[in-house]
């Protein structure tokens, strides 16, 4: 899965659309692996505030983080923009506590993360995965959100506004779409009869025109048709229905549908890593969106326990039987059973002991199971994944094509068993296969890498 870093630094400036406060946003390189992180400058006393579903403090309007030393408002835009632009290594600086909404889209951040420039990332990205359906809703609004396993990353959103009023209800995005053409144009827009309550609650305070739209959503009085010009600040042509136009032109049938699609990736960009899961939501709002992020990490995380076997349970598949899909045999065979397979992953086994013929050279006096033959043992067990999607395996051969982010973190000697996890990083396409491989004794991860491998039909 692609994911990239800054080349160097940008800024940006603007007012905040509910404080009106003038503010500039730094942002750079982010240290590899670290995801977003956040800095207050006018506070030279805060913490760095590590962004994270955990942080957000306030979903009213807009998403404010905050860890108690530091908080920002309205983060969602240029989350949306990193995210969108498979960038999750940022640290961001503000001189004050709103990001600018600029002109209510993240497109102005997309133009300056293009003018800064991406380069590939350092370390490959694989992405949090989830094993169940994950749904949230909130009983007062209706509003819902879901999460489902999937081979990718998949966004979508379904409004509940007359269509009237705001055009088509419904956007989607999908890992592969261009982020910049697709989403990242759409604007923030509010509904001409909220306009009021919110300027009363002392929000909207740096909403010049052009920072979003106002859609004229039922028949205004005069009285609230002149507060709607004191409002924006220029005279409007009077009108007497409920609009198909909003005051500024859409850029897009779709575009308020849109932005809450952009809202929702910036949302989920809490996270900081890609979801392997296809994510729908109605009525979509901060509340909810945050709320779907916080329970996928809470689960992501459940699904990263170290993988274990009973050895009383029958395994999935004995050596018999993996060798009717493999074409290895001993001495070259290393893998003894498999203990769980799915469409996705697959846990394998095998028992090192003093008899295995690599130890009489590798090293006298001294056993320790050589690097190359645990990558082996992975590829082994992966291959069995792969060719698990065929329906006659054995008429296919797994020829591995690369390995990245090799790491060797722990000896193997005789006694050890060793259990492999390896899980698809992408769906399958023209035979390629991608993977992740994790090998472990007990609880101590002992070697791990990416895969590529090529399936190919051989008879």
């Amino acid at each position: 899965m692609n994911n990239y870093a800054l080349s160097k630094s940008f800024k940006v400036s603007g007012k905040g659309i509910h404080t009106g406060v003038e503010t500039t946003v730094t942002v750079h390189p982010g240290e590899t692996g670290r995801g977003y992180t956040l800095k207050r400058l006018d506070l030279p006393n805060s913490d760095i505030l590590k962004i994270s579903p955990k942080v957000v403090s306030d979903t009213e309007r807009r998403t404010t983080l905050s860890n108690g030393s530091t908080t920002a408002h309205t983060a969602e835009h240029l989350l949306s923009a990193l995210y969108g632009s498979h960038i999750y290594d940022a640290h961001i600086e503000l001189s004050n506590s709103e990001i600018p909404i600029l002109d209510g889209s993240s497109l102005p951040w997309i133009k300056a993360i293009n003018m800064a420039g991406k380069i590939q990332a350092k370390n490959l990205m694989f992405g949090l995965k989830i094993k169940r359906k994950i749904r949230v809703k909130d009983e007062l609004t209706g509003a819902w959100g879901e999460a489902i396993p999937s081979l990718s990353p998949k966004f979508h959103v379904e409004l509940s506004h007359d269509e009237l009023a705001i055009g088509s209800s419904k956007a989607s995005f999908l890992y592969e779409d261009d982020y910049e053409t697709k989403v990242s144009y759409a604007r923030t827009f509010t509904l001409a009869s909220h306009l009021t309550p919110l300027i009363h609650r002392g929000l909207l305070k740096g909403a010049n025109p052009g920072a979003g739209i106002i859609v004229i959503d039922k028949v205004m009085k005069d009285q609230e048709w002149r507060g709607l010009e004191d409002f924006v600040g220029i005279p409007l042509e009077r009108r007497d229905d409920v609009g198909a136009l909003p005051l500024t032109s859409y850029r897009s049938e779709n575009e308020p549908a849109t932005h809450k699609l952009l809202d929702l990736i910036g949302d989920i960009a809490l996270i900081g890593q890609p979801i392997m899961a296809e994510i729908r939501t109605f009525k979509p709002g901060h509340k909810i969106n945050t709320l779907l992020a916080q329970k996928i990490m809470e689960e992501a995380v459940k699904n990263k326990k170290i993988p274990t076997y009973s050895l009383d349970s029958t395994p999935i598949m004995d050596v018999t039987k993996i060798m009717s899909i493999i074409p290895h045999r001993p001495p070259f065979l290393l893998v003894d059973k498999v203990v769980a397979l799915s469409e996705t992953d697959i846990i394998g086994v095998k028992a090192i002991t003093m008899n295995e013929p690599f130890f009489a050279g590798h090293f006298p006096g001294s056993p320790v199971m050589p690097g190359v033959l645990q990558l082996e043992a992975m590829a082994q067990v992966g291959g069995i994944l792969a060719l698990s999607t065929v329906q006659d395996p054995e008429n296919y051969l797994t020829y591995f094509l690369k390995m990245d982010e090799v790491k060797f973190k722990a000896k193997v000697v005789p006694g050890d068993t060793l259990i492999f996890h390896l899980e698809l990083t992408a769906p399958i396409r023209r035979g390629i296969v991608q993977m992740k491989g994790r090998a472990y004794v007990g609880e101590k991860l002992v070697s791990e890498g990416f895969f590529t491998a090529l399936i190919t039909k051989e008879k």
